[in-house]
């Protein structure tokens, strides 16, 4: 019998377990995401050839929490696109057999993640078609639906939606007009006899009418928002009619079971270019109405906020400030540029906005912190640092410590004409062990967390969140959606890197997305970050101090530097 000494068998397990296959390996993550994806394909499948699987809620439930395993195991993996994709097709199809309208919120909420997160894969215009077709087939919103399909025409010209997309939006834009002809007639037929009642209409009987109490208003020749605020919740509605020989073509407001007082029966002239006048009136003992005449018009949205509730309306015009410039000679750029001349080409204004003020003192944190103190200063010290680095015009929603509504700080970036506009805030959670830093820019969102977070900032409840978010897709056809994506990845990356250099340890929460109200209808790349967490009691010791909000400014002011740096080079 042969022995081996103990030291080199010792020597020959080790050299066998390197040299030996790793049969017991933990699969690559990589092979867990296609293993995970084959399950829920096959999963989705038999739902789709079985009528008798088909029938039972759980099995579709099931097959699309299959597919959101599948995804997050790698988001960025080359499966991840398919999930997505799917997953809009299986809620949608969700819809069509329950007959729940929150399958078809999470269908369009998975489309817009598709054509979002991935606009150059092959299955982005798919994802704008099926949208689309979500407009028009299932909400009737033939306008949606042609403005979704003149976006797939315009970024996908090659792609093989082309051909279905060309037809259905002729078919959507013939359904459209005669909708809107039908409407139309019906306004007139039952208004042919009415008279405006100005002096003599009574509120309604019954139950007590709610009161117009405030109209606001900013504009310019080619932007308008008009506010609206009543005493409670109306009905309303919003026709705009065409020009006519003796009257001006005007978008009218009607609020039922609405009374519109003396004080608020006035005409305010405006003559902008845009909008001539702005006026209210009972126009029935019922019904207060409110009127904008207009010079002229290209798009306009109509939506409601909450708490107090109030009407909003965001009017664009035609622009002819761009149609005028472009006759102009290219404007003279210095020969030999200085790094903030090149850096501030691109960008001519940044709005910066310190959220919440006044009464509204923000989130409460350790020791009595509030948010809107810290914000505030952290506000000023990036407006002094990028009025030294930058030729930008820098503007602050607010200086001191004074209310502004959400909506306003966004009419107030419109009408400035914004090309930049970042929203500070810092966060709360009920465990002080949360800290970090994450930004956000405007879209929808299933994630709990991100919606308690925007219900909080919007000063409103979970419930209305939900409500928003059913409107907030045909609201933001225009954003500057895939540019703010790009500005909050780069200034959030900036600012956790400046942060880590002293402190570190900083969490990265990442870049999400969440229907912020004072985002919505901003005509610029917009984004909102929470600079950290103001119940966590070592974020706060260290809020408290000069220097961590300097620093925290400054990795604000890189990250959009950095941004306007990008645009620069992207235009040459």
């Amino acid at each position: 019998m042969i022995t081996i000494h103990p030291k080199i068998y010792a020597v020959i397990i080790l050299i066998a377990l390197f040299i030996a296959p790793p049969l017991m390996a933990a699969p690559s993550r990589g092979h867990l995401t296609v293993k995970r994806y084959n399950l829920a394909r096959s999963r989705y499948n038999q739902i789709k050839f079985s009528s008798k699987t088909a029938a039972r809620l759980r099995n579709w439930q099931a097959a699309a929490r299959a597919f959101v395993r599948a995804y997050k195991t790698n988001p960025y993996s080359d499966r991840a696109p398919a999930c997505l994709l799917t997953l809009g097709h299986i809620y949608f199809k969700m819809y069509k057999r329950f007959a729940n309208k929150d399958y078809l919120r999470k269908s369009l909420i998975y489309y817009d993640d598709m054509a979002s997160l991935f606009p150059k894969h092959p299955y982005a215009d798919d994802a704008l078609y099926h949208t689309a077709r979500i407009y028009a087939l299932a909400e009737g919103d033939y306008k949606d639906a042609a403005l979704t399909l003149a976006r797939l025409l315009a970024v996908y010209p090659n792609g093989d939606m082309l051909k279905k997309a060309g037809r259905d939006l002729l078919r959507w834009k013939a359904a459209q007009i005669k909708k809107e002809k039908i409407r139309t007639a019906s306004i007139k037929a039952a208004t042919h006899n009415a008279e405006m009642v100005l002096h003599m209409a009574v509120p309604a009987q019954g139950r007590k009418a709610a009161v117009i109490k405030e109209l606001r208003h900013w504009s310019t020749k080619d932007y308008t928002r008009v506010v609206i605020e009543t005493s409670k919740p109306v009905i309303y509605r919003g026709v705009l009619l065409k020009k006519q020989k003796d009257h001006p073509r005007r978008l009218y407001i009607d609020l039922k079971n609405c009374w519109v007082s003396r004080r608020m029966q006035k005409t305010i002239p405006l003559h902008n270019g845009l909008l001539r006048r702005l006026r209210s009136a009972q126009y029935k003992p019922n019904i207060g109405r409110v009127v904008l005449d207009m010079a002229s018009v290209s798009d306009y949205k109509i939506f409601n906020l909450e708490k107090p509730f109030r009407i909003v309306i965001d009017i664009k015009g035609i622009k002819r400030k761009a149609r005028a410039q472009a006759l102009l000679p290219a404007p003279l750029i210095p020969k030999n540029p200085t790094l903030a001349q090149q850096l501030g080409l691109g960008i001519k204004r940044i709005i910066i906005d310190p959220g919440h003020g006044g009464k509204d003192p923000g989130a409460i944190g350790v020791g009595g912190l509030r948010e809107k103190d810290i914000v505030l200063k952290v506000a000023k010290m990036l407006a002094r640092k990028l009025r030294s680095r930058l030729t930008s015009q820098v503007i602050l929603t607010r200086t001191r410590d004074i209310f502004i509504p959400l909506e306003e700080r966004t009419a107030i970036a419109n009408t400035k004409e914004g090309d930049l506009f970042i929203s500070i805030h810092a966060n709360a959670a009920r465990s002080p062990r949360a800290h970090g830093i994450e930004t956000y820019y405007l879209g929808l969102t299933r994630n709990k967390a991100n919606m308690r977070l925007a219900a909080s900032e919007n000063a409103t409840s979970a419930h209305n969140i939900s409500d928003l978010q059913k409107i907030l897709s045909s609201l933001m056809h225009n954003s500057k959606k895939q540019e703010s994506a790009k500005l909050a990845h780069i200034l959030n990356r900036n600012l956790v890197g400046e942060m880590n250099k002293d402190y570190g340890g900083i969490k990265n929460h990442g870049i999400k997305k969440a229907p912020f109200i004072v985002l919505i209808g901003a005509q610029m790349p917009s984004i909102l970050t929470e600079i950290g967490f103001i119940t966590n009691p070592k974020t706060a010791r260290h809020l408290r101090q000069h220097k961590y909000l300097e620093d925290l400014a400054n990795g604000l002011a890189n990250g959009i530097i950095q941004y306007t740096k990008s645009l620069n080079l992207a235009r040459r």
